[in-house]
């Protein structure tokens, strides 16, 4: 595999997390800071509001209250059949000598692979679907002559 090519897919992932995360947080142009309203303070500490008084986060929504169970079976599937193939690659390369590109593709993937099963663990099924398609879109970009 090309070096370049390897970079390109880095970059490309790299480029669209970056852009999802950028629209999110626009403000209307012409708004000025003394005009927008103070966000609200925080509860003061109490002993069930989380460690040193910090707020604990809502819980996720539980994926059996919009998800049928017909689409949270095809969406499992396709979790397996992502990660066992993002899997198989990096097992395909991890005996081997790799180029500096190669061994972060492959760190990378071994992330997003651990991160899908903290994902699952959690019960974020959306999140876990997501990560397991990026690592195996990623890892196809690994070349390992088997």
């Amino acid at each position: 595999m090309k070096p370049a090519l390897v970079l390109f897919v880095l970059v490309l992932v790299l480029a669209l997390a970056l852009a999802g995360c950028a629209s999110s947080h626009r403000r209307p142009p012409g708004v000025s800071v003394d005009s927008r309203p103070s966000p609200p303070s925080p509860p003061p500490p109490t002993a069930g509001n989380g460690a040193a008084g910090a707020p604990e986060a809502p819980p996720p929504t539980p994926v059996g209250s919009v998800m049928s169970p017909d689409e949270r079976r095809a969406t499992h599937q396709r979790i397996v059949a992502d990660t066992t193939a993002a899997g198989a690659a990096v097992r395909k390369c991890g005996s081997r000598t790799l180029l500096p590109d190669q061994e972060s593709v492959m760190e990378t993937t071994r992330s997003l692979l651990a991160q899908t099963r903290t994902a699952l663990a959690r019960d974020e099924i959306w999140r876990a679907e997501s990560l397991a398609r990026k690592a195996r879109q990623l890892a196809s970009s690994l070349d390992c002559p088997g």
